[in-house]
Formats: structure tokens, C-alpha cells, sequence
């Protein structure tokens, strides 16, 4: 996943859900198999501290593994101004 921008982190035996959930700088959890398991890991992971880490059950496309994130300021307060909303004169 390196050329999608992420780095995995592969399990080298099994683990439980509680043991995945312990793990620091994680960003999500994908997981292929049974749903008794998923349901088990999503519950651990909602139990954590700190961001919401999610389950992504089954193989990811690129939409899910690939964050983009955008900036829209409204301007229509402002008359379509930007400007004016910096508080530039």
C-alpha cells in the first residue's frame, strides 16, 4: 500500500480484537473473514481512546485506502469577497 500513501502493518500470527486494538498509529484495520470476528474487531476498536479508527471488511478499492481532504471557504456572506472575510481592506 506504499504507493497508495499508507504503510500496512501485517499481522504475523493471530491476533485478538483487542490485541489489534492496542496498536499505536493506525489509521484503520482491514480485515477478510467471518463476521462474528469483524463485529468483534469493530467493538474493540470503538473502545478506543483518541480518533476513530474503522474496520474496512473485505479488499479495500481505492477510495477507502486513499484520503483526500479539501478546503471550501463560502464567500457568499461576503458578497463573492474574499477579501473581506480576512478582515483585509
Amino acid at each position: 500500500m506504499t504507493s497508495l500513501g499508507g504503510t500496512a502493518l501485517a499481522a504475523t500470527g493471530a491476533m485478538t480484537p483487542d490485541q489489534i486494538a492496542a496498536q499505536g498509529g493506525i489509521s484503520g484495520v482491514l480485515w477478510w473473514g467471518d463476521e462474528e470476528t469483524a463485529r468483534a474487531i469493530d467493538l474493540a476498536l470503538a473502545g478506543r481512546d483518541g480518533p476513530i479508527v474503522p474496520l474496512i471488511p473485505g479488499k479495500p478499492d481505492l477510495a477507502r485506502v486513499r484520503a483526500e481532504r479539501h478546503l471550501c471557504i463560502d464567500t457568499t456572506a461576503a458578497g463573492g469577497n474574499a477579501a473581506l472575510l480576512g478582515g483585509a481592506a
